[in-house]
């Protein structure tokens, strides 16, 4: 008995299979499509990346290999259509994704986890660079997005995770910038001493309540 493969869920798969539920296309064209419509924002477009997540996708049975075509004087190419098995499999991820917030575990989140290992000092200064990475990000991927909508006439509807991006960094921005300054005017940092009595008076809590 054949044994049912789980969808690979990454971020690339989702593209291909989106893309597919719109019509047979081969590889090379999804790619052109994803970065055309700006996904290549949020999704990672590396080298042969496309081709094995399609092999994948193929092989658990969620697309299909159809005759190859042929534009012009270019190569054969292979084409690729999603199976009805893949696109209740996508629709049912989408929903998912979209109605049930998840943990992504951000590497920033786990520094500012550890942020006594550093000299406040040091951290105030790492922290405005951050932010102004982050404005020149924004500034960039905001230029991206006009051209996008105004230049080339993309829909909206291709460019929200684009938006979402833009949104969420202006958010952190802000954000950022006030935890420097509850930094700086001593409302946030403490002691190694200071912590180490916080967390014996939480372990004695702790020790008294399981009595």
């Amino acid at each position: 008995m054949k044994t049912k493969r789980e969808l690979p869920r990454t971020p690339l798969a989702l593209a291909v299979m989106t893309l597919l539920m719109e019509r047979p296309m081969h590889p090379y064209e999804m790619k052109s499509k994803m970065k055309e419509r700006g996904h290549d924002q949020v999704i990672r477009l590396k080298g042969g990346s496309i081709y094995d997540t399609v092999e994948r996708l193929e092989e658990g049975g969620f697309i299909t290999s159809q005759a190859p075509s042929r534009e012009g004087r270019r190569p054969e190419r292979t084409v690729y259509a999603i199976t009805e098995n893949g696109r209740d499999e996508i629709t049912a991820w989408m929903r998912e994704m979209l109605a049930q917030p998840v943990n992504d575990y951000p590497q920033f989140a786990a520094a500012l986890a550890f942020l006594a290992v550093l000299d406040k000092d040091e951290v105030v200064r790492l922290l405005r660079a951050r932010v102004a990475l982050l404005e020149s990000q924004i500034a960039r991927n905001e230029k991206v997005l006009e051209d996008l909508q105004k230049i080339q006439r993309i829909p909206r509807l291709f460019l929200v995770e684009a938006e979402y991006g833009v949104v969420v960094s202006r958010a952190e921005v802000e954000w950022v910038r006030s935890l420097i300054r509850d930094i700086e005017d001593g409302t946030l940092w403490i002691t190694h001493e200071q912590m180490h009595a916080v967390e014996a008076r939480l372990g004695n809590r702790e020790e008294g309540g399981d009595h």
